[in-house]
């Protein structure tokens, strides 16, 4: 079978493997469709070098179970459910966790051998490309559910690429007032069409000062989307006393909290816990993942499908991969 794998800094081949054995407990689920997420490109590029060479890639896809022929999307994490972190609801730092695509050989691969409890049934009114973009959703929810914000609160979410732009459908769908910020005019009329508040393009507008200016103490909530150490630096002076602040992108940077109060600053991952839900909001048509969907491309055209998520000049949002 054919699957797309690590090789190195701006390596990734496709190769013929043999079919996954299926061992006790296992279905087999053949590859449909799966997109190409920013930690794929931060790997590709060389940002992040501890992904392990011979890797398969890929941790948000969908496929069909061979043994009842349901459509499934596949959830890219599997923990243990009985380690400290499982039983206090928090499978994402199972001590014993599997992460598809990332520490375990992940999607892009015509088949998969799978937990059937790592799989969730697609309602019809679901297309493939739709089950391909379910990890960002997944994402929004736990991190606008940890917020907890109020009607009216405001959300500064700062980048506005398929994460961000979910950050900002979610964060809308609960009532708040979202300030959209972004580097590109695209990206920003895509946050203008899903409703946000405000945009504010970086290369134009002092941030800082613009956000400052709207919400008069500061956002209640900012929400880092962009993996730009930059942007990190920047959300101590865009968040009010007392607020929050998710570090959803690239976490490194060096934060100056004199002014920053009592404001909480975290880290989050995905969790198996919001993919039921995620589906359901797509099924429902609450969030659109489908109108993110810039580029496709077959699964032999992998190669040309990173480098178009890389290229800012064919303005990609979400990459497809079909099989």
């Amino acid at each position: 079978m054919k699957v797309a794998i690590y090789r190195g800094v701006n390596q990734v081949q496709i190769e013929n493997v043999p079919l996954p054995p299926i061992k006790a407990g296992r279905v087999l689920v053949n590859f449909v469709a799966g997109s190409i997420c920013g930690t794929d490109m931060h790997f590709y590029r060389g940002d992040w070098r501890w992904m392990k060479k011979g890797r398969i890639l890929g941790h948000d896809a969908c496929g069909i179970r061979t043994d009842t022929g349901e459509r499934v999307v596949m959830v890219p994490m599997v923990n243990c459910g009985h380690c400290y972190f499982c039983l206090h609801g928090l499978p994402s730092y199972c001590t014993r966790g599997k992460f598809y695509g990332l520490t375990r050989d992940g999607f892009f691969a015509e088949s998969k051998a799978m937990l059937p409890r790592s799989l969730i049934t697609m309602p019809s009114n679901i297309s493939d490309e739709e089950g391909a973009i379910v990890e960002p959703v997944a994402l929004a929810l736990r991190v606008l559910n940890y917020l907890q914000p109020n009607l009216g609160d405001w959300v500064t979410v700062v980048g506005q690429g398929a994460i961000g732009l979910l950050m900002t459908q979610i964060a809308l769908l609960k009532g708040c007032r979202v300030i959209a910020v972004d580097l590109e005019n695209y990206r920003l009329e895509f946050a203008q069409k899903y409703g946000a508040d405000i945009t504010i393009n970086a290369q134009k507008e002092n941030v800082i000062q613009s956000v400052r200016k709207l919400t008069k103490h500061g956002s209640d909530f900012v929400i880092e989307a962009t993996g730009n150490i930059a942007a990190v630096e920047q959300t101590p002076f865009l968040v009010r006393k007392a607020g929050k602040v998710a570090l959803i992108g690239e976490s490194r940077g060096r934060l100056n909290l004199a002014d920053a109060d009592e404001a909480s600053f975290f880290t989050m991952y995905i969790s198996p816990i919001e993919y039921p839900a995620a589906v359901e909001m797509i099924a429902r048509g609450l969030v659109d993942v489908k109108g993110l969907i810039t580029h496709r491309f077959n699964l032999d055209e992998f190669e040309q499908a990173l480098q178009t998520a890389n290229t800012p000049s064919e303005k990609p949002l979400k990459v497809i991969i079909a099989r």
